[in-house]
């Protein structure tokens, strides 16, 4: 069962045709080491991915909270954490949902967002934890070492894999059936 959330607006629609690719971002050993970091190190990697967005094949990709944070930060507050020039690329968070039908809680949280954006023509996830996500999807999650966070190689692999998207070349979302809605 999902609990409530924006699942649409005007502008929120307006965000998804300008963004037919989404990136899912988890912050949490990505955007920075898993565990208590220094206040001087938190989002310390959001710089790398900043520059990737910012990179001119790469201007269609919207990004989609997928993480913890969007349960304590609203989208303004998460917003706010990034350069004036990407703010609004940052569309939604995904929602939380009340129960999970498998282990993989992080893919269902997608899969219900995506079940309500059916614009979105592609979808990759960066992501530290592998337990969050299926085999079948591995192909669509590039995996940060939480010790660290994002790394170059992390950047290479994120931008090949966006690029496919794009192109068309990365298959469309493979998904199971999103929970039903209550």
């Amino acid at each position: 069962m999902l609990l409530p959330y924006a699942a649409t607006s005007t502008r929120l629609t307006d965000a998804m045709s300008s963004h037919p690719v989404v990136l899912f971002l988890d912050i949490d050993g990505v955007l920075h080491p898993v565990g208590g970091v220094p206040f001087k190190q938190r989002l310390a990697r959001l710089p790398l991915l900043e520059a990737l967005l910012r990179e001119p094949a790469l201007r269609q990709v919207g990004v989609v909270v997928s993480s913890t944070w969007r349960l304590v930060y609203t989208l303004a507050q998460l917003r706010s954490q990034f350069a004036p020039d990407l703010r609004e690329r940052l569309i939604a968070c995904t929602p939380q949902l009340e129960e999970h039908r498998t282990s993989h809680a992080r893919h269902e949280e997608i899969a219900a967002w995506l079940a309500h954006h059916p614009g979105v023509a592609a979808w990759v996830a960066v992501d530290d934890d592998m337990r969050g996500f299926p085999v079948a999807v591995a192909d669509h999650v590039v995996f940060t070492n939480a010790e660290t966070g994002l790394a170059p190689r992390d950047i290479d692999l994120l931008r090949a894999r966006l690029t496919s998207a794009i192109m068309g070349v990365a298959p469309a979302a493979t998904l199971p059936d999103a929970p039903a809605q209550q």
